[in-house]
């Protein structure tokens, strides 16, 4: 069920249209200001003056594959690159992400503001695997937006795992160009958003934290990636081997027909995964049983057969679940 914050990632960060035709969207208003760019806050009388004719946005966060990786490399007296899965105790774990807000970012390079809360609003990522929270809304006008940015508060972004609070470091800093304090983290979402004035698009970011997290020597690094699609597709499976054994840590690929990787997963305890923050569309779905992360992490899944390397094709409706049932791995 979902949880509602006052307002407008996913953890983890789909979008749905419900009306009027996006082939002929028109190109969005260029700023006539001599900035070399625009940030559109929500209050600004531009944003007031669209209201009735407007594409409106709704944003819900997900959150994917919740557990920490354990980094050796970064251990002084590392003898193995591989990366060992820390469990987490649901009761005594916390990845806390302090979001300020979401920005939508037109063809301009210019910011939009979607979401905005007047303090951070700290969202327990590990409670976002299985559910998802609505961010809030925002309207925009008519046109195409090729990317938002999810907006996080450093200070509030904690992580406690198995009743230990470890500090955060967040790896290869994002501060957005309206921020000359340099305190906000911009996390950018290739997620494509386009539409007509009277529109109205629901989407889903997804904060894979398997992807994003590394734990390493008492201190937790952050590479935050976030994905994300119009409306709420979602690919279930489960993985297991020919003895009929679960595959967990394996990692779960789709990707689209572009040949873009438009998210992965890691398989739970039982085989089970779950890919979330997606476009409708066809998918390739294939499973590696030996990946490095984008925080630099080699996973290395368990109980798979030598050699597996499982792939299938599905196709998924803007809202729709689809169960690719047991895929032997």
């Amino acid at each position: 069920m979902k949880r509602l914050l006052a307002a407008a990632t996913a953890a983890m960060l789909g979008l749905s249209a419900c009306g009027g035709s996006h082939a002929t969207a028109p190109p969005i208003p260029k700023s006539v200001s001599a900035q070399k760019h625009v940030r559109h806050l929500k209050t600004d009388k531009l944003q007031k003056d669209l209201l009735g004719g407007v594409l409106r946005i709704k944003v819900a966060l997900v959150a994917g594959s919740g557990v920490l990786l354990r980094d050796h490399r970064r251990a002084p007296a590392a003898a193995s690159v591989n990366a060992q899965l820390t469990g987490a105790d649901a009761a005594n774990s916390k990845f806390n992400a302090g979001i300020i807000g979401v920005d939508a970012i037109d063809t301009n390079d210019n910011s939009w503001q979607l979401v905005a809360y007047p303090a951070p609003q700290v969202v327990d990522l590990f409670t976002l695997q299985s559910d998802s929270l609505d961010l809030g809304n925002g309207t925009l006008p008519g046109g195409t937006y090729p990317s938002m940015q999810l907006l996080l508060d450093p200070e509030t972004t904690t992580v406690t795992y198995n009743g230990q609070a470890y500090p955060v470091v967040f790896v290869d800093s994002n501060h957005p160009w309206w921020d000359p304090t340099r305190t906000v983290q911009a996390v950018n979402i290739p997620v494509t958003v386009s539409g007509s004035a009277g529109d109205s698009i629901d989407a889903t970011l997804d904060f894979n934290i398997f992807q994003s997290a590394s734990l390493s020597n008492g201190v937790v690094y952050l590479t935050p990636t976030v994905t994300g699609g119009v409306a709420s597709p979602t690919i279930n499976g489960t993985l297991a081997n020919t003895a009929g054994g679960p595959v967990s840590n394996a990692t779960v690929i789709a990707t689209d027909a572009t040949g873009n990787v438009a998210n992965t997963a890691l398989s739970a305890a039982d085989g089970s995964f779950h890919l979330r923050g997606i476009n409708p569309g066809g998918y390739t779905i294939t499973v590696a049983n030996t990946f490095t992360t984008n925080a630099g992490v080699t996973i290395t899944a368990s109980g798979a057969d030598p050699g597996a390397a499982p792939s299938t094709y599905v196709v998924v409706g803007p809202n729709s679940q689809v169960s690719l049932g047991t895929i032997s791995d």
